[in-house]
């Protein structure tokens, strides 16, 4: 195997956190020696042990002639967790291959520099894009400083989204619903107008995939919610919904 396939496992077992690490970055890593693997380690949910953290698990002692293969640059401070870069310059491995540099301020390179200025060795760019690809959400987030939005709608062919007496119902087929309620699992809010929750009576929860139901968020102009509408009265209303008005 090559550092590209290292590289690109330790990408496939960040994906693995898809859903469960927000606000954190999924975050995967690979520790070889020679030309195999012999951990791997993933972020499986926010709160939890870092990748790193949980490959190093599988290995009995120091890390004493390995390199190590991570997403996302071993993070520098403490959170909720202790820093990943104080836990490997402890395991001393030869090498550590970095795909992209957090763009977190609290890290930023603080991570890399503490592991060169231990003595070890970091290289950093392999697979970059894939990795900032990958975790689009979270740069947006640390760059812009504002939530990275996704658009949905459904549109037939001659560019209708709906009836004007709003009989219509589904435009999209089941494929296309399962794949939206995969989204509804990835992300921390869906927001609607007061239109789609007074015709539609929508629940906006995670139905149809695995994961946590985002909250909800339905913009209005002038309160015009029934009451008995599903968004405000089933269990997730009591915590997950909030309701915009100008």
């Amino acid at each position: 195997m090559t550092k590209l396939d290292f590289m690109h496992r330790a990408l496939q077992l960040a994906e693995k956190g898809r859903g469960s690490v927000s606000p954190n970055p999924m975050v995967g890593c690979v520790i070889t020696k020679g030309d195999r693997i012999i951990a791997e380690g993933y972020h499986e949910k926010y709160g939890g042990p870092h990748a790193e953290v949980n490959a190093i698990r599988e290995v009995n002692g120091d890390l004493l002639g390995c390199e190590v293969y991570v997403t996302l640059e071993p993070c520098s401070h403490h959170g909720k967790t202790p820093p990943c870069a104080d836990l490997l310059i402890e395991r001393k491995p030869a090498k550590v291959i970095v795909a992209m540099e957090d763009p977190n301020p609290q890290v930023s390179g603080k991570g890399i520099d503490k592991l060169k200025a231990a003595g070890i060795e970091v290289e950093v760019g392999l697979l970059e894009h894939e990795s900032k690809e990958l975790n689009r959400t979270f740069v947006t987030n640390m760059v812009e400083n504002r939530p990275y939005v996704t658009a949905k709608f459904a549109q037939t062919l001659d560019g209708f989204m709906a009836q004007s007496d709003n009989e219509s119902k589904w435009i999209s087929g089941e494929e296309s619903r399962k794949y939206v309620h995969n989204l509804r699992a990835e992300v921390d809010g869906i927001m609607v107008g007061s239109g789609t929750v007074r015709y539609d009576n929508p629940k906006l929860n995670v139905r149809l995939a695995e994961g946590k139901d985002p909250i909800r968020i339905i913009i209005t102009s002038n309160l015009e919610i029934p009451l008995d509408s599903q968004v405000l009265t089933d269990e997730l209303a009591k915590e997950k919904t909030i309701i915009v008005c100008n």
